[in-house]
């Protein structure tokens, strides 16, 4: 072979180990879809929106293009929009495709879809309520929050005439559906539940479909074993919040995901976990402190309670 054969040769070898060696483009598939798509202002004319982007699988600069009523209106670099010049009581749409430093671009998000405000214009309520849980003692519900759930204070909750829970909105913010459990019910009882928003400025909002189901009579009178292993600390940032943990308990006819635990402090309840080893208490009062735990399972049957203390000093205040 020639020398001019062999350079050829080398070179060709060179490009060929180069191009194994270069790591690959990032594709599509690699960047994920903006999240937690929500409003956060709504007028006659205007609607503000927001929301989060991850940047795993980015390369370079990561921009938001903007869709409203299916087409492009904007590209930008921020996590949050302002439509203008709206026409009042006009219903819009939007959603958002990331796409990064060298096209690569993502799913879409969700889809917002707003009405905005004006004369005679009243916001929308909640919608698709729907039982995700029917049980002998407990049942679980779930409903569509509207997607300009800025300005609703709370979620109020019936079974016919009855409220049966107020439910602050911040704790979904930004989340489409919302999920409540109901516990304590009665084996082979009738319920009948809706649901409205409460908002600042409109007071409440068109009332929901009505869900109607019974709960199944009760075949299951064991109690689930009692937690083990409780204790509880002092948590990192606070020192009068409490950090619980505990080995899960186990039933004869419920899986360990679907066992509830019922936190009481001074034997007072706290709060309910579902299908896990550790609740964290927001503020405990100064001084010693008696800390329960108990499992309840679908059919209502409780277990003995594990108890442990928790001291909390004198000299630990609510600014601490």
């Amino acid at each position: 072979m020639s020398k001019r054969l062999y350079r050829i040769a080398a070179v060709l070898a060179v490009v060929a180990v180069t191009a194994v060696l270069l790591p690959a483009p990032a594709t599509a598939a690699a960047l994920s879809a903006p999240e937690r798509v929500r409003v956060t202002n709504v007028t006659a004319t205007q609607i503000s929106f927001a929301w989060s982007q991850n940047t795993l699988g980015s390369v370079g600069t990561i921009r938001a293009r903007v869709y409203q009523n299916g087409a492009l209106v904007a590209t930008t670099p921020l996590v949050r929009y302002t439509a203008s010049g709206l026409v009042p009581g006009a219903n819009y749409s939007f959603h958002v495709v990331a796409v990064d430093g060298v096209g690569n671009t993502s799913p879409p998000s969700r889809t917002l879809t707003v009405t905005t405000r004006g004369p005679g214009v009243v916001p929308p309520g909640p919608a698709n309520l729907r039982a995700i849980e029917v049980a002998p003692s407990r049942v679980g519900l779930a409903f569509g929050q509207p997607d300009d759930s800025w300005d609703v204070d709370r979620y109020e909750v019936f079974d016919g005439a009855t409220m049966v829970a107020s439910v602050p909105a911040f704790s979904w913010y930004g989340v489409p559906t919302v999920t409540l459990d109901f516990r304590g019910l009665t084996p082979q009882s009738s319920h009948s539940y809706s649901v409205r928003a409460i908002r600042q400025a409109f007071g409440a909002s068109p009332s929901s479909n009505t869900l109607t189901l019974s709960t199944p009579p009760r075949t299951d009178l064991r109690a689930p074993s009692v937690p083990t292993g409780l204790t509880a600390k002092m948590a990192r940032y606070a020192c009068f919040t409490v950090t619980l943990t505990w080995a899960q308990s186990s039933d004869d006819n419920d899986p360990q995901p679907a066992i509830d635990y019922e936190i009481l402090v001074n034997g007072q309840h706290e709060n309910w976990v579902r299908g896990a080893g550790t609740s964290t208490i927001g503020i405990v009062p100064v001084g010693a402190n008696t800390i329960a735990v108990r499992a309840v399972d679908s059919s209502g049957n409780a277990s003995g309670a594990a108890t442990t203390t928790f001291l909390r000093e004198p000299s630990c205040t609510d600014e601490a």
